[in-house]
């Protein structure tokens, strides 16, 4: 076995779902890898007059302009400050701003579905194990969607 946990030899992918680990509201948070693109430090948005609380405001990336939206608030609790995971999905990029990154993980089990009513209006798909606890998936194309909605 590698310093990675991994046998040598074997691609991540043949392992199981990989997950970039946050905090977001005193819990955890699993966002699929593969939609993960970058993390960049917490810095000033330009905010959106008429915005829900969650759409944290825009942010100029390389010349182009990303929306944030601000996962604290998006599942119910406080604002956050942190850094901001930046996704992409159907060719879309924004922001998701988070209280803390932990670290990426991989699962050898499939998200477990959860109670409707914990999904925060359909962004949390499921469960996963992570190390020692479980995190919330998040379906960041249902992000999106709810953020085009309310815009």
């Amino acid at each position: 076995m590698g310093p990675d946990g991994l046998e040598p030899g074997l691609l991540p992918e043949a392992v199981g779902h990989r997950y970039l680990v946050a905090r977001v509201s005193g819990q955890r948070v699993a966002i699929p890898l593969e939609e993960t693109r970058e993390i960049i430090a917490a810095r000033p948005l330009t905010r959106l007059p008429g915005a829900p609380v969650w759409v944290a405001g825009l942010v100029n990336l390389r010349g182009s302009v990303v929306t944030v939206i601000d996962l604290d608030a998006r599942l119910g609790g406080p604002a956050a400050a942190g850094p901001v995971v930046i996704v992409e999905i159907g060719g879309r990029t924004f922001g998701l701003r988070v209280a803390a990154v932990e670290a990426v993980y991989v699962s050898s089990e499939a998200p477990q579905p959860i109670d409707p009513a914990r999904s925060a209006d359909g962004v949390v798909c499921g469960m996963v194990p992570v190390g020692d606890a479980a995190a919330l998936v998040l379906d960041v194309g249902a992000l999106q969607r709810s953020a085009l909605a309310e815009a």
